[in-house]
């Protein structure tokens, strides 16, 4: 038996409600262990913890902050552990998932996998070949409008390993959502990195508009028009990626109907929540008063 891997979300320098940290915390640990393991065969608690200082120390930490400077910068620390920082807001659950689930695929950031370049770049006019892409499981379909919910909170999307199949087959489920519909498929507002073993350079395939070009798709030189490499050293190649590429807004992926729906939801549940701690603690409040356990 393989060793547990246990996560911690944990906020550092900015405030967040220790019900609002525990919520997401319990959808993290539910989207893992549900959707995640079975599919990619790695598997791990999710716990909430108010303090840096009381993470204990074979957590890999999921840190809160107020600001990552445009990225949800990557990198292992000097013991060899993974802690991604998460950039605390509106969506802050979506970008904890996101961060989660691309650690537990690839813990250290380096991992690649083979396959044929994507047909949206060949259409673009890039050669056919075999190409080394970083494995980051949820940035093809990175978009609110992609992710799901669990327990009411907004989780991301994530690819599975059939992915990087050769060619599309009937019945394969390429992300767990079902809205990647084909092998290397990249949605809107999201994108795909890849090594190019013939020039040596690694270029990226985006679906959003950035200051090289305002077409949906195109593919960039991270090699020469970025500071990809610069940063793989420190950060890993998940973490040099992450940094060179623009901080999603989940929020913008949604549709006006997916808003109000997602706000009904969370309103509803609220409620639940409410109602539910309300009936725990008259059970509590009897038990305590007859010393004898409430009947439900």
């Amino acid at each position: 038996m393989s060793l547990p891997t246990h996560v911690a979300i944990v906020p550092h320098q900015v405030d967040i409600p220790v019900p609002e940290l525990t919520r997401v915390a319990a959808a993290l640990s539910k989207q893992v262990h549900k959707d995640f393991a079975p599919i990619w065969k790695v598997d791990a608690t999710v716990d909430a913890f108010a303090r840096l200082k009381d993470v204990p120390a074979d957590y890999w930490p999921l840190i809160v902050v107020d600001d990552v400077q445009g990225a949800a910068g990557y990198q292992p620390d000097t013991h060899g552990q993974p802690h991604p920082l998460i950039e605390f807001g509106p969506d802050w659950s979506m970008t904890a998932s996101h961060e989660c689930l691309e650690m537990l695929a690839d813990p250290f950031g380096r991992r690649l996998r083979s396959a044929n370049l994507p047909d949206q770049a060949v259409k673009l006019g890039m050669p056919p070949r075999r190409v080394r892409y970083i494995v980051e499981v949820c940035d093809p379909s990175e978009s609110g409008a992609a992710g799901y919910q669990v327990n009411g909170v907004l989780v991301s999307d994530f690819y599975t390993p059939q992915f990087f199949d050769p060619v599309a087959s009937a019945g394969v489920r390429y992300s767990f959502t079902g809205k990647i519909r084909k092998p290397r498929q990249v949605l809107k507002d999201g994108y795909l990195s890849w090594h190019d073993p013939v020039d040596g350079h690694w270029y990226q395939l985006r679906m959003f508009a950035d200051e090289f070009s305002k077409k949906k798709p195109h593919v960039i030189d991270l090699s020469t028009q970025t500071e990809f490499e610069k940063h793989v050293g420190r950060e890993g190649l998940r973490g040099a990626s992450d940094r060179v590429t623009r901080a999603p807004s989940y929020r913008d992926g949604l549709t006006g109907a997916q808003r109000k729906n997602a706000a009904h939801l969370m309103r509803a549940i609220d409620h639940a929540h409410t109602a539910h701690s309300k009936t725990l603690e008259r059970t509590v409040a009897e038990a305590l008063s007859t010393g004898k356990p409430a009947k439900r």
